[in-house]
């Protein structure tokens, strides 16, 4: 088979790879082209999330089974990738990918389990069956929503583990950090349709616990940085590549769909990143908020 490769970045590269070593071939697009150079069975995107609309609108609808490997929300829209997608390609079927895989060690052919969600069976299978190998075990789901949110909103929540871990909190209010953010996701997930055992999986829990505690995870990297110092800007150039969380913290703290008090440590990431807020006030101000139950 032909598989379109659109975003040929880490993780774009490790899975346009692992197709290859199966006897399959991989057409790479850059995202500055136009139009598709010839035909193929399905197309693999792996574009940052703030650029997908407009590399998309460049191409014309494939009418073929695509998969999305990004993950994070669009701030101006509050879309996931895959409302993009189909937003841009009505024509096309759209599934996603996502769970705790770095790419390096996908590339190196290390164990990896995932998990590929779609509405439509038949693109769900297609890339199940593609992809799913003893190197990289795969699972499915038909909850879309859940699996995307799971996968952008664990950048967030690296930012704030990396901040936990550089202003040296400890090992309690790290474990305790991460569960609350696993109780946030899974509110917010809920809010905007997601199913709450969604967030108990791969991409969502899975994926927060690998983000959550590498340094190989640019959004912890990040939450280290601003601890540190300097600008937002500065910190973004100094990691190289991108740190979804960064723009996905905005469009979710701006996304008056979810309730203001569903999504405490969001608006505190938000508030380090954007605001200029100190971290250690935005600790005091989340160990402060009132009493409640679990």
């Amino acid at each position: 088979m032909k598989i379109g490769l659109l975003g040929a970045g880490a993780w774009g590269g490790a899975i346009g790879e692992k197709i290859v070593s199966q006897g399959h071939s991989v057409i790479v697009h850059h995202h500055g082209e136009s139009s598709w150079r010839e035909r193929f069975d399905a197309l693999i995107l792996g574009l940052p999330v703030q650029h997908v609309r407009s590399t998309l609108c460049r191409f014309s609808d494939p009418e073929i089974p695509i998969l999305s490997l990004s993950k994070g929300m669009e701030i101006k829209t509050h879309q996931r990738v895959s409302q993009m997608i189909l937003e841009a390609y009505p024509r096309s079927t759209c599934s996603v990918l996502s769970g705790p895989t770095f790419a390096e060690e996908v590339a190196c052919g290390l164990p990896a389990v995932a998990v590929i969600a779609s509405d439509c069976d038949h693109g769900r299978v297609f890339f199940h069956d593609l992809l799913h190998d003893s190197r990289l075990r795969l699972y499915s789901s038909s909850d879309v929503v859940g699996v995307e949110l799971g996968g952008a909103l664990k950048n967030v929540y690296a930012i704030a583990a990396g901040v936990c871990r550089e202003l040296k909190l400890g090992e309690n209010a790290w474990a305790g950090l991460l569960t609350r953010c696993l109780a946030e996701m899974t509110r917010i997930g809920m809010s905007l349709g997601g199913r709450p055992e969604t967030f108990a999986g791969l991409s969502g829990v899975g994926d927060l616990m690998l983000t959550a505690s590498s340094e190989k995870s640019r959004n912890f990297r990040i939450g280290q940085q601003i601890v540190r110092g300097g600008s937002l800007s500065d910190l973004l150039e100094k990691i190289g590549g991108v740190a979804e969380g960064v723009a996905t913290a905005k469009a979710i703290y701006s996304d008056d769909r979810i309730p203001v008090e569903a999504k405490p440590i969001v608006i505190e990431v938000y508030r380090i990143l954007y605001e200029g807020k100190s971290p250690a006030s935005a600790v005091k101000s989340l160990m402060e908020r009132a009493k409640t139950s679990e």
